[in-house]
């Protein structure tokens, strides 16, 4: 469902088709303000809308006015507006901006979610007590000012990687697995199975987010890892499309993700790229959607890519 349920039956491709040429170029100065690409192309311009429409986990059938409030929303940055608590919420990029920086600064350590809600509140006022300033949980251009102002430019770890630290080959460092279950149970329970195995093998703790047999949800999932907050989130995902992808924002990306992702292009030939996927976004430990034929691929070869990796990131 999509925020305020604001649908049409209608798939947005049909109505950017129809755009004027001056809608057209405002929606490329929005998708650039997201973040996005533009093009004069309408074929390509529809593309870049597509992947706007999938990092937030927003439909296909959303209508041009709810499409056009989630790029203005999400086309913000800190400063643009004051920011407060509200009914409805307030989200957006900015709300977005405001939680990595105050993580890189220590005062908040949950998911980027890009919404203004009781937990960012809480470490605005965290912070506003630590410099002085009215405790109010409001931010204005006075708190958003002092915010920057502390931010040194080396710092750029991302969310992600603030609230982890890898141990290497050790009982110390866990994964949680969500599974996208296709094909038959003897299919699934061998999957299942030769993680298990690994795991174990290696001397690591895991868990699973998915069940056999069972759909997954992606919201069950992230509250889920969240809870059991492990050292590294994988979501495997079938398809023929062979890719990796590791969580890139507006204003940081993670650094952890990012060469684990490469380090499965080189070896394996997956495709790296970065997202600001919901699942990525919304969760703590440092997460990676692994898309691919996942019954066919040899399990054990990735995961013993991700790990020579993460002892090379505990090495550095």
């Amino acid at each position: 469902m999509l925020r305020d349920g604001l649908t049409t039956n209608s798939n947005f491709t049909e109505y950017l088709q129809e755009l004027s040429t001056e809608e057209l170029d405002d929606l490329t100065t929005k998708l650039n303000s997201c973040g996005y690409s533009g093009s004069k192309n309408i074929e390509e311009l529809i593309n870049f809308v597509e992947l706007f429409i999938e990092d937030h986990n927003l439909a296909k059938n959303i209508s041009k006015e709810h499409l056009w409030l989630e790029l203005l929303n999400n086309g913000y940055v800190l400063g643009d507006r004051i920011l407060f608590l509200s009914n409805p919420v307030i989200y957006g990029s900015d709300v977005e901006e405001l939680q990595e920086y105050l993580s890189r600064l220590g005062f908040y350590s949950e998911p980027i979610n890009s919404t203004f809600d009781s937990n960012v509140i809480k470490s605005v006022r965290l912070f506003q007590e630590n410099r002085g300033l009215s405790v109010d949980g409001t931010v204005g251009l006075e708190t958003a000012g002092e915010i920057r102002r502390l931010l040194r430019p080396a710092m750029k770890t991302s969310l992600n990687e603030a609230v982890k630290s890898f141990k290497g080959r050790t009982s110390n460092f866990s994964i949680c697995f969500d599974i996208e279950n296709r094909g038959n149970y003897k299919e699934q329970l061998g999957l299942y199975q030769k993680i298990k195995d690994f795991c174990n093998e290696n001397n690591l703790s895991v868990a699973f987010s998915s069940e056999i047999t069972q759909n997954t949800n992606e919201e069950n999932s992230i509250e889920y890892v969240n809870k059991v907050n492990p050292t590294l989130f994988l979501s495997l995902r079938d398809s023929t499309d062979p890719k990796v992808i590791f969580f890139q924002g507006k204003h940081s990306s993670s650094l952890i993700g990012e060469r684990i992702s490469k380090k499965i292009q080189s070896t394996m030939g997956f495709v790296s790229e970065g997202r600001s996927l919901t699942v990525l976004k919304n969760t703590k430990p440092v997460a990676l959607v692994i898309f691919g034929k996942i019954y066919q691929y040899n399990i054990t070869d990735l995961l013993n890519n991700i790990l020579d990796e993460i002892v090379e990131i505990y090495k550095d």
